[in-house]
């Protein structure tokens, strides 16, 4: 098992939005993916900080999603 940790500074009133767009567009893609097992979100009580931590099978998997998800972004830009 291997834990993926992000931590995102949101903007103020923001994290019902965060949160809906997390659980509609990110976390179906994250399921597709190759040893995905499980994400875990907790904000802070200012709802600005956010910790995500993803659950992958191991650490090969994660970072295959990682590079995948930069490279993705780079294009985008």
């Amino acid at each position: 098992m291997f834990a993926r940790n992000v931590s995102i500074h949101l903007k103020p009133n923001t994290l019902s939005d965060y949160t809906r767009t997390f659980e509609n567009d990110v976390l179906p893609l994250l399921r597709k993916q190759n040893g995905f097992k499980d994400e875990i979100t907790f904000a802070g009580a200012g709802g600005v900080d956010v910790t995500a931590i993803s659950l992958w099978e191991n650490k090969t998997d994660a970072e295959a999603y990682n590079t995948h998800r930069l490279s993705t972004r780079a294009r985008c830009r």
